[in-house]
This record gives C-alpha cells, sequence and structure tokens, in this order.
C-alpha cells in the first residue's frame, strides 16, 4: 500500500508539472536508442562523474551498438547521468528541481550514482546522429559558472 501512495503521488506530481512518465524518458525505440540488452554488449565505456562535468564529455559510438556505461562518482555529491534529448533532459530537471526530495522510479535511460560509488547503464544506439546526455540534478546541468554537466555522444552511420 505504501509503495502504492508513492507511486500515485509522484504521478500526480509529473502530472501537475504537465509531464508524463512516458513523454519525459524514453522507454522504446526513439531517435536517442533504446534501453539495451546486458548480454549484447558491443563494449563498455568509463565515465567519471565529479562536481562539474563528466569526464569524457564528448563520446564516439556507431550505429547499432549497445553500450555498457559504467560511472564512476568521484565527487562529494550525487549525479545522475540521463540520455536523452534537450527537451527530455531539461523536463526532468525542472521536475528534480520542483521535487528535490523525491525519489523517481528507475527508468532505463538514467541512473543516480552516490558519491564514491559506481553504477551500470546498458544503452543500445539506434539512430545515427548526436545524442545529449546530463545530470540533470539543480545546478549540475546548468553548471553554475561551469560549462555543466551535460555532454555528446556521436552515433556514427553503419
Amino acid at each position: 500500500m505504501k509503495h502504492l501512495l508513492i507511486v500515485s503521488a509522484l504521478t500526480l506530481g509529473l502530472m501537475s508539472a504537465g509531464i508524463s512518465a512516458d513523454e519525459n524518458h524514453p522507454g522504446g525505440d526513439s531517435t536517442v536508442g533504446s534501453p539495451g540488452d546486458l548480454s549484447k554488449v558491443s563494449r563498455t565505456i568509463e565515465v567519471t562523474m565529479v562536481e562539474n562535468r563528466f569526464k569524457p564529455s564528448e563520446i564516439k559510438v556507431k550505429q547499432g551498438e549497445t553500450i555498457k556505461f559504467l560511472l564512476k562518482n568521484t565527487g562529494k555529491k550525487k549525479h545522475e547521468i540521463m540520455i536523452g534529448t534537450p527537451d527530455e533532459i531539461d523536463k526532468h530537471g525542472k521536475i528534480m528541481k520542483k521535487f528535490p526530495d523525491k525519489e523517481h522510479p528507475d527508468e532505463p535511460n538514467m541512473i543516480s550514482v552516490s558519491p564514491g560509488k559506481t553504477g551500470e547503464l546498458v544503452w543500445h544506439f539506434t539512430e545515427a546522429g548526436v545524442v545529449d546526455f546530463a545530470c540533470p540534478l539543480p545546478g549540475h546541468f546548468k553548471g553554475m559558472g561551469f560549462p555543466g554537466m551535460k555532454g555528446t555522444i556521436e552515433v556514427e552511420a553503419k
């Protein structure tokens, strides 16, 4: 019952913000790709998360690849990585700003990593082009005087 109340409260919060979970987080194939199958990983790319940036912030993959991102938070704050369109990342950031203490449901295109911890995100890149990623937590994406915790993934056509 408690779980149902939390999910209902989060859903109402998203609805009051004018955003549905489907609009905010890609679940199926889209221009940014789709959740990856761990058994089909092409390679692993390590990404370090610190207070004002990702290292690397520019990544190159090939269309059709399934990548396992190994995320290491070497900073002193919790960080997230979200793969999405600029609009999806911005919308999620606005929700996080409005509800900073709310835990959000697990989404296949994002992960939270506590300080000193690691996490994994597996993503399948279906379309050629540029895919964005960012830490949409308040103050992280915009950077507060820094370039901000954002980056791009260049998906090279087959």
